[in-house]
């Protein structure tokens, strides 16, 4: 009688073997059984999903991408109405323009305001320093108006390497201008 159940004895089975630590290697297999079940369900997923975005990418969600555009405020002049030809200068007639900028810069102080200047191929002088230049002057303007102290200025010249339209003489024009943006 010393082999039959007791109330305190548990039934071994005998289909699960057993190694050196006593414990059984059912639910080793169990858990790869089920390893492999969640990994070939997580590989079909994705081809159901792929196999729909292309039959019908309407049904596809695409996320907005508006918190990327950092720019708030954008200015756009052209350097022929601020400034002379080849000149750094800011015309008298074009401080009521830049008064009319500065009256609608934000009020709030720590914002940070870019000032990028621009030209055409067809500047006789160096057309990096010239636009670098030209906006500085703008930067100055608009820093005796709103105080320096009340933004992070930055100002970047980039010469001809960014030219709006093509390099033909009707298009250079809008190739030179001063951009002013106001970001958070």
């Amino acid at each position: 009688m010393a082999n039959s159940p007791t109330p305190d004895k548990s039934i071994t089975n005998s289909a699960r073997s057993s190694d050196s630590s006593g414990q059984t290697t059912i639910p080793a297999l169990t858990f790869i059984f089920r390893g492999l079940v969640i990994g070939v369900s997580a590989i079909a997923g994705i081809g159901i999903g792929l196999a729909v975005a292309f039959i019908r990418p309407d049904l596809v969600w695409q996320p907005s991408l508006n918190f990327l555009n950092y720019k708030k405020q954008q200015f756009t002049f052209l350097s022929d109405t601020l400034f002379d030809v080849d000149k750094a200068s800011i015309r008298p007639e074009s401080f009521r323009l830049l008064d009319e900028v500065a009256a609608q810069l934000p009020l709030a102080k720590g914002k940070r305001i870019r000032i990028t200047g621009h030209t055409d191929f067809s500047n006789s002088g160096d057309a990096l320093t010239l636009s670098y230049l030209r906006a500085s002057a703008v930067k100055e303007y608009l820093a005796r108006l709103r105080g320096e102290q009340t933004y992070y200025w930055t100002v970047v010249g980039y010469g001809a390497s960014r030219p709006l339209a093509s390099s033909s003489v009707s298009n250079n024009k809008s190739n030179r201008r001063i951009e002013i943006f106001v970001d958070d």
